[in-house]
């Protein structure tokens, strides 16, 4: 018998039409490391909180089937005795918090199960050093970014140490670094301690290679069960938007081919290990001069006029926490800039003074060279359309509809200027299925869109979004990256806030990177993704397929290369010249 059995499961929300998830027959064994994966609203985030009991004692609804953990009917078990067997990290950090400073907050869970404080004190230790937020500890929890908020979700479980963790989009937040870091550590708790690690994630590039069995949900249903590889390289994984690491798909388009790889790879170093037996070394000098980090600002890159420009910003948040140290940065019409760095950066505090709902301390922003003091948040709203890194901050309709439709009475347009773009946003998006629904009953990455959607619809001359991936699969992603495309093409100026090196890989913005509250370099995609050293710093991670050229440059190819298109040309170029 499984560590977890899920016999028939079904589940419908409270005035749902239909189930969320559908007679679900799983069986994980002890230690087994699953990653669940599939488009957003397919039904995982509510199987996981049917694992713990949460479904259907705190959401309702009506459940059938049966659900069994560590030998335990779910169904007979308070949440507080199912607690000492599995935690559960939410996919909302804040749904989470509630204690006034981080090492209370991790001491919460330990306090419930009644150990000493001897004990008690070391497992907060080991935790908020493992998780990378020892030097937080006494740091007021409100204060903390999206990514230091998660990493205190993990910390909090992870001091309790169950035997099954169960995780929803743990690292959505966090830069690409700390995203590897919990990677790393999940992946020691499973090999040394034999944990066993159930996770959402839509960064497949990230967790592919840690886990050993991947399962894809589709409108609540499990589709596909089984080991990675075989498992992405499926064409139905595919088809449901299922992302599928950017080395697995340059792999699989020479596989379209001619077959090249024995075993089909998940990272740039088993690539390497294959393709360089079709290949020939020689000596090669790149042509291109690589210009040091205070020189990325590239001349021409920019040539229109300024729309927005912050002049020396100093901000502090209360107890004397230095968010942003003499900040300049200018943003021009028309621009498609990406913001980059680690958690607590500064990235979102600076952002947030491009429509006044932050103030500066010192210092000054401009708009169309305007100084914004003295105007008011609601003026500025109408140019800065600003959608939030948790969109939970940003809804409060109580459905998809009036919450898309409120922004644009509150700018008195009429009844049927207001319907046309609402049913525009919505089906924009994908949310026209949602149209009467609350949001709030929604999945995270639904709820994301909505927001999108709510700001998108009044068509601000410039938009500022806020991580837009976070909760995303591929085909929306993809549809993303395409609008922004669209908005570029129209003149708007679009500024987002990123972890996802991916997208941006994809899209290829102007990159502005940022550390310890001030921009410390920035240039183009090409030019900033090749600064391994620079990257490193700033916790961003290079690209794989930049990886991967990088270690391919005595092969005679270019380092600078982003993106799969351009990879696959000039490898099969090269492969051709070998043979």
């Amino acid at each position: 018998m499984g560590i977890v059995e899920v016999k028939n499961l079904s589940y419908t929300y409270p005035n749902a039409s239909k189930p969320a998830i559908e007679d679900i027959c799983l069986s994980i064994n002890p230690g087994e490391f699953v990653l669940l994966t599939g488009p957003s609203g397919c039904g995982k985030t509510t199987f996981c909180r049917s694992l713990n009991g949460l479904i259907p004692k705190f959401y309702n609804g009506t459940l059938t089937g049966s659900v069994h953990i560590a030998g335990l009917d779910v169904s007979e078990h308070s949440t507080m005795e199912l607690a000492q067997h599995i935690g559960l990290i939410f996919q909302n950090p804040d749904n989470q918090i509630f204690a006034l400073t981080v090492e209370k907050d991790i001491a919460f869970g330990l306090e419930n199960l009644g150990i000493s404080k001897a004990e008690m004190h070391r497992e907060i230790d080991w935790a908020s050093e493992t998780t990378g937020i020892d030097s937080l500890r006494l740091r007021a929890t409100h204060e903390l970014s999206g990514g230091q908020k998660q990493r205190l979700t993990i910390a909090s479980v992870l001091a309790m140490h169950p035997s099954i963790i169960v995780m929803d989009e743990p690292t959505s937040f966090l830069d690409p670094v700390g995203a590897e870091h919990i990677f790393n550590v999940l992946d020691l708790l499973n090999k040394e301690y034999g944990m066993t690690i159930i996770i959402i994630e839509h960064r497949i590039d990230i967790a592919a290679k840690y886990v050993n069995r991947i399962i894809v949900f589709d409108e609540g249903r499990v589709r596909s069960d089984g080991k990675p590889g075989l498992i992405l390289a499926q064409e139905d994984t595919r088809l449901l938007g299922v992302g599928i690491p950017r080395i697995l798909e340059l792999a699989m388009r020479f596989d379209d081919h001619d077959r090249r790889f024995s075993d089909l790879p998940l990272t740039s170093t088993q690539f390497y290990d294959q393709i360089t037996a079709c290949l020939r070394k020689k000596e090669f000098t790149s042509k291109k001069s690589l210009l040091p980090p205070d020189m990325l600002d590239l001349v021409g890159e920019h040539h229109h006029s300024p729309l927005i420009q912050a002049r020396n910003i100093v901000f502090d948040y209360p107890g004397n926490v230095h968010a942003l140290r003499d900040v300049d940065l200018t943003i021009n019409h028309g621009d498609y800039v990406a913001i980059m760095g680690e958690n607590g950066a500064g990235k979102t505090t600076l952002v947030k003074h491009f429509n006044g709902l932050l103030r500066p301390k010192e210092g000054e922003i401009l708009l169309d060279g305007e100084d914004i003091s003295k105007q008011s948040v609601a003026q500025l709203a109408r140019r800065v359309g600003l959608v939030f890194q948790n969109p939970d901050d940003q809804l409060f309709e109580e459905s998809v509809e009036k919450e898309i439709a409120f922004a644009l009475r509150n700018f008195g347009m009429n009844e049927e200027s207001i319907e046309k773009r609402v049913t525009w946003a919505l089906n924009l998006l994908d949310l026209n299925r949602y149209r009467e629904r609350s949001p709030f009953i929604l999945s995270g990455g639904e709820r994301k869109r909505v927001a999108l959607a709510s700001v998108l619809a009044w068509d601000p001359d410039i938009l500022v979004l806020d991580e837009p991936t976070i909760g995303q699969d591929y085909g929306q992603k993809e549809r993303l990256r395409h609008f922004l495309t669209q908005l570029r093409t129209q003149g708007k100026t679009v500024v987002i806030v990123t972890h996802d090196v991916e997208f941006v890989a994809e899209s290829q913005p102007h990159i502005v990177l940022m550390a310890g509250g001030n921009v410390v370099a920035e240039g183009s995609t090409k030019s900033i993704m090749n600064q391994t050293e620079l990257l490193a710093q700033c916790s961003v991670a290079q690209p794989e397929i930049t990886r991967l050229f990088n270690d391919l440059e005595s092969y005679g190819l270019p380092k600078d290369v982003v993106d799969v298109d351009e990879a696959y040309q000039l490898l099969k170029r090269k492969i051709e010249e070998a043979e």
